[in-house]
C-alpha cells in the first residue's frame, strides 16, 4: 500500500470527502467555479463537479494524475486530452439518478395539483433513456403512468425497448429532458427544443428540463412564455449558469438552481464512487462503506387524505426550492451558486432525501383502497440506488 499522503483539491460542495480521504490524503477545498491551474500545480488529484471545466488550460504543467467528477455527465471533461496525457479520470454515472427521478415526479405532482388533473391519466415523454430516463420509466410504471421513450443513439445501438420519435414525444402531456449536451453531429442536443419546436406545444402540456440548460433555446423560450397559450415549464438548468436569465425564471411554473440531483444520497453516492476510483488508481484499500455515510431514514405517516400527488409532494415539494429562488429577485451568479451551496442540507427541517431514505408508516387499521400504499412502498424499494462500481477508470 502506498504510504505517501496524497494532496487532493476537492470542490467545496462534495460531501464526506475529508472523512473518506482522512487517512490517505491532505484535502484542500475550493469553490468549483474558482479552481485555477495554480491551485493544482502540486496536487495529485482533482475532485470536481460539473461546474469545473477540466481541460488542457486547467491541467497543463500540473502534477494531477487523477480527475474524479462526482456527477453523471462528462461534458465538462476534455476526456480526449486526459486520455492523451495519461491522466486517469472517472465520473459517477447514475449516482443521482434517483434524485432526478424524484424531482421530476414532484414537478409533475405540482402541475397536476394546480391543473386538477389525474397523474395516472397522463402520457409522459422521456427524452434520453440513460440512467435517469430509465429510472424515471421504472418509477412511472410502478405508479401506473404511461410513458414513451425517445433516444435515437440507443435505438440505433440495438436497445430492445420500444422507442418513439421526437415529433411524437412533443404531443405528450408531459415532456421531460434527460440528455447530455452535444453541440454537433447526428445526435446534437443543443437547442433541441428551439423556436420552431416550441410552437408545436400548447397550454395543456408540461415541459421539464433537468439535464443541461442548452438543450432548450432559452431566449426563444422566454419569448414563447409570454403567450397565454404557452405550455408550463419547469427548469432546473439554464444557459450561461450561474448568470442565468432572471426574467425567464420568473415565467416558469417552477425554477430551481440546478439542484435536481442534489439529495443527501445522490451527492454522497457521487463522492463515494469517486473515492472508490481514487483508491483503485493510487493503490489504497476502501476503508468505509457507502451506507455508513447515511443517517437513519426519515419517516412519513400515511394519511387518509393522501392521493398520489400529495404524497409525493409530502416527501419532496419542488415549490419550496422554487420559492427560495424566486425570493432572490435580481438574482446574480453568486446568489445562484449560494442557493446550491450546502444543498440539500439547507432545507429548514431536514435534508432532502432520496425515496430510499424514507419509510412510510401505515396504521394496521389502514386499508389500501386504491393501491397507493403498495405503489409508494415499491417506489421506495426500487430507488435504493447504490454506488456499486464507478465508471471504468480511464487512463
Amino acid at each position: 500500500m502506498n504510504q505517501k499522503k496524497l494532496k487532493v483539491l476537492a470542490d467545496e460542495n462534495m460531501p464526506h470527502i475529508d472523512r473518506l480521504l482522512s487517512n490517505i490524503a491532505t484535502v484542500v477545498r475550493k469553490s468549483g467555479r474558482e479552481i485555477v491551474r495554480d491551485d493544482l500545480i502540486d496536487c495529485d488529484a482533482l475532485l470536481c463537479r460539473s461546474i469545473t471545466m477540466v481541460d488542457e488550460a486547467l491541467l497543463q504543467g500540473t502534477s494531477i494524475k487523477f480527475v474524479g467528477s462526482a456527477t453523471i455527465g462528462i461534458d465538462h471533461l476534455d476526456t480526449e486530452w486526459l486520455d492523451k496525457n495519461h491522466i486517469h479520470w472517472t465520473n459517477a454515472a447514475g449516482c443521482n439518478a434517483a434524485a432526478v427521478v424524484q424531482y421530476v415526479l414532484s414537478a409533475i405532482s405540482l402541475w397536476v395539483t394546480n391543473t386538477h388533473q389525474s397523474i395516472e391519466e397522463l402520457k409522459v415523454g422521456i427524452v434520453g433513456a440513460g440512467n435517469v430516463g430509465s429510472g424515471l420509466a421504472r418509477a412511472l410504471q410502478i405508479l401506473g403512468v404511461k410513458y414513451h421513450l425517445c433516444d435515437p443513439p440507443l435505438e440505433r445501438a440495438g436497445d430492445k425497448r420500444a422507442f418513439t420519435d421526437f415529433e411524437s414525444i412533443l404531443k405528450c402531456d408531459v415532456i421531460t429532458f434527460h440528455t447530455p449536451l452535444s453541440t454537433s453531429g447526428q445526435d446534437k442536443t443543443y437547442h433541441l427544443l428551439d423556436e420552431q419546436q416550441l410552437l408545436k406545444l400548447n397550454r395543456n402540456q408540461l415541459v421539464i428540463n433537468a439535464s443541461r440548460g442548452g438543450v432548450i433555446d432559452n431566449q426563444a423560450l422566454k419569448n414563447y412564455l409570454t403567450s397565454e397559450q404557452a405550455a408550463a415549464f419547469v427548469l432546473d438548468v439554464f444557459e450561461n449558469e450561474p448568470d442565468i436569465d432572471v426574467e425567464l425564471a420568473k415565467y416558469c411554473l417552477s425554477a430551481t438552481p440546478h439542484i435536481a440531483g442534489h439529495t443527501l444520497e445522490g451527492k454522497s453516492r457521487g463522492s463515494f464512487m469517486v473515492y472508490q476510483s481514487l483508491c483503485e488508481v493510487f493503490g489504497y484499500k476502501h476503508e468505509t462503506t457507502e451506507q455508513s455515510l447515511y443517517p437513519v431514514n426519515n419517516q412519513l405517516a400515511f394519511q387518509k387524505s393522501f392521493d398520489l400527488p400529495s404524497l409525493l409532494l409530502a416527501i419532496y415539494d419542488i415549490k419550496n426550492d422554487s420559492d427560495r429562488m424566486r425570493e432572490k429577485v435580481g438574482l446574480n451568479g453568486k446568489i445562484f451558486d449560494q442557493l446550491r451551496k450546502g444543498y440539500p442540507n439547507s432545507h429548514k427541517v431536514f435534508p432532502r432525501r432520496d425515496y430510499s431514505g424514507w419509510e412510510l408508516k401505515v396504521s394496521t387499521s389502514e386499508t389500501d383502497k386504491y393501491g397507493l400504499i403498495e405503489k409508494i412502498q415499491r417506489l421506495f424499494s426500487d430507488n435504493k440506488g447504490t454506488a456499486g462500481t464507478a465508471r471504468n477508470v480511464k487512463a
